[in-house]
């Protein structure tokens, strides 16, 4: 009878962060080291691209469009005509998804009880990391189909797309990685299976998938920024822009170093307590008679459900999603508005 791991068990959302941790500490290194291979090339390339091709500063005009200020933006964050930008950006996308399924193959591995170094990560995962690249840009594609879909549907899609966005980046994508990579699935059918498990527990996924976002702007946006102003105020002005870019992309370098690997462990086993809470996964492991390994895994996956199509509580509740989305940022800008307000009564009262 094949023996069968003791953590594979429904976990609640501090389990399964708990979990995570605990698995990430033991296997520090390695799990960086596998991000390391592709971070520190990729920061590289768009490193040096930056250097040969410096971005323009950003000098604010009261007289230009909205179009004028929207392009001066995305040239001084490196998405203008600059050939040396655009190919870091591809390098990085493509080292990352590589990572991400080595990362993935390791994570699995350890939590069902075996050893893998980091080069035999990336040995094992085959062509899982251009399956990996292929789903990601299909995914975008997708993802602005839920845009035009939120524009110009009328009542359906106004009230649904930006929750459908929403869920769709923040639970169905991550989602994606586990399945590629150990289930064996096309980029098409990954993303199919990775919405066919998302939808099973809705609200849970959303609270978790928050909870662990949060956790990362804490772990790694905050610092980034503190670093930053703690830079620019020690050197002043001293500092251009592409010299100031440099330096925050060796600061979120290091912490992404540090976040990345925790953040794909949480997503990982946050695939595997949803199919055991779904699928009966513990059992179906059971009944093999074999070994229990990532590549047993491939086996226990049960076929895609016919009907993608989201049903109409789900619709339900992405409407939901967009009105409180809506809520949230329409409280913001009252904030602001109130905030600005005090203060310019402050500033008047002081004269």
């Amino acid at each position: 009878m094949t023996a069968l791991p003791n953590n594979l068990q429904p976990l609640s959302m501090s389990q399964l962060l708990d979990r995570a941790i605990r698995l990430y500490r033991s296997n520090f290194l390695i799990f960086v080291g596998i991000v390391a291979i592709a971070q520190i090339p990729a920061t590289i390339v768009s490193m040096i691209g930056l250097w040969l091709a410096p971005a323009p500063d950003l000098a604010f005009n009261p007289a230009a469009s909205v179009t004028d200020m929207w392009l001066q933006i995305a040239e001084s964050s490196g998405f203008g005509n600059n050939p040396w930008v655009w190919l870091g950006r591809l390098v990085t996308l493509l080292l990352v998804q590589l990572a991400t399924a080595a990362m993935t193959k390791a994570v699995a591995e350890n939590y069902l009880g075996h050893k893998i170094d980091l080069f035999g990560a990336y040995r094992k995962i085959g062509r899982s990391g251009l399956t990996l690249l292929l789903a990601t840009f299909i995914g975008i594609f997708f993802a602005i189909f839920l845009f035009i879909w939120w524009i110009i549907v009328p009542c359906l899609g106004w009230f649904t797309g930006l929750g459908m966005i929403f869920f769709f980046g923040l639970v169905v994508l991550p989602l994606v990685a586990p399945v590629v990579v150990l289930e064996r699935r096309t980029a098409l059918e990954a993303l199919q299976r990775a919405w066919d498990l998302a939808r099973r527990r809705i609200w849970w996924l959303i609270g978790f998938m928050l909870l662990l976002g949060i956790f990362g702007q804490i772990v790694v946006t905050g610092p980034a920024i503190l670093s930053v102003y703690i830079i620019n105020s020690v050197v002043g002005s001293s500092v251009d822009a592409t010299t100031s870019t440099l330096i925050q992309q060796v600061i979120g370098l290091l912490l992404n170093l540090i976040y990345l690997p925790l953040q794909l462990t949480c997503v990982t086993l946050l695939y595997f307590d949803v199919r055991v809470r779904t699928e009966g996964f513990d059992l179906a492991l059971l009944a093999l008679s074999d070994e229990v390994n990532t590549e047993s895994l491939k086996a226990t996956a049960p076929p895609l459900e016919k009907n993608a199509i989201p049903r109409w509580e789900e619709f339900g509740y992405f409407a939901l999603i967009t009105i409180a989305i809506a809520v949230l940022y329409i409280a913001l800008i009252l904030i602001i508005l109130v905030a600005g307000l005090g203060l310019s009564g402050l500033a008047g009262g002081g004269f």
